[in-house]
C-alpha cells in the first residue's frame, strides 16, 4: 500500500514533461514554417525585380539616344553632349511619384506634352490623319514620349507589385563620358528604397546601399547593371 502511495501523480508528471517537449518541437516547427515562407515571399519578389529590370534594360537599348534636360516630372529632348542631360530612362524612372488622375493615369511631360499610359497621350494610335496630303497616325510622338510611355507602364506595373524603383549611373562608372554612361537599376520593397547613399537620415536611412553600391544591412532590394 505505501508503495502505492509513492506512486500516485507519476503518470500525469510523465504526460506533462512529454507535453512540454512536444510543445517545443512544435514552436521550432513554426518558426521553421515562418522562415520557409519569408524565404519563400523574398524569392518571388526578387523574381519579380528581375523581370522589371530585363524590362527597362530592353528600353534602354530600344532608346539610347534619348537624353533629356529638366527636374521633377517635366524634361525637354537633349543631346547626350549637354553638360545636365541625363538619359530619359533614368528621368522618368527615378520620378519618385508620378502625378496620377483618380483614375489612376500617371504621366510626365516631355518636350511640353504630358505623356500618359492609357490617357489622351499614350502614343498609340488606332486611326490615321491626313497632313499635308499624307496619311499619319493619329498620335504622333516623338521618340523620347515613345520612350517615356514605355517607361511609365514598367514603372505602373512596379507599383502594382509593390516594387519601389529608380535608374543611377553605376557607382563605378564615374570617369566615363555621359554617352558611354553603365547605368544601374535599383530595385526595392517593403521599407527599403531605391537610393544609393551614404547618408543616414530621413529617408535616406533606408537606403538600399552606400554609394559605393555596397549594399546596407537590413536593406531589401536589388542592384542590377544595365547595358
Amino acid at each position: 500500500m505505501n508503495g502505492s502511495n509513492f506512486q500516485r501523480g507519476v503518470g500525469l508528471v510523465e504526460v506533462l514533461v512529454a507535453v512540454l517537449l512536444l510543445s517545443i518541437a512544435v514552436l521550432g516547427f513554426s518558426a521553421l514554417q515562418v522562415r520557409a515562407v519569408s524565404a519563400t515571399d523574398e524569392s518571388l519578389v526578387r523574381t519579380k525585380s528581375l523581370t522589371l529590370v530585363r524590362n527597362l534594360a530592353e528600353v534602354m537599348r530600344a532608346y539610347p539616344d534619348a537624353y533629356v534636360t529638366g527636374s521633377g516630372t517635366a524634361f525637354t529632348t537633349s543631346t547626350s553632349k549637354a553638360t545636365d542631360a541625363i538619359p530619359l530612362v533614368q528621368a522618368v524612372a527615378s520620378i519618385p511619384s508620378l502625378a496620377s488622375s483618380a483614375s489612376g493615369v500617371y504621366s510626365a511631360t516631355i518636350d511640353g506634352t504630358p505623356i500618359t499610359i492609357s490617357g489622351t497621350n499614350n502614343c498609340l494610335s488606332t486611326g490615321t490623319k491626313t497632313v499635308d496630303s499624307k496619311k499619319v497616325p493619329m498620335q504622333s510622338c516623338s521618340i523620347n514620349q515613345l520612350a517615356a510611355r514605355d517607361i511609365l507602364l514598367v514603372k505602373q506595373i512596379a507599383r502594382e507589385e509593390d516594387i519601389k524603383l529608380a535608374v543611377i549611373r553605376c557607382p563605378a562608372d564615374v570617369g566615363q563620358a555621359t554617352i558611354q554612361q553603365q547605368m544601374c537599376v535599383v530595385t526595392a520593397w517593403n521599407d527599403t528604397e531605391p537610393l544609393l547613399t551614404d547618408a543616414s537620415t530621413g529617408v535616406n536611412a533606408d537606403a538600399c546601399a552606400n554609394s559605393k553600391g555596397i549594399y546596407k544591412n537590413g536593406s531589401q532590394c536589388l542592384i542590377s547593371e544595365a547595358y
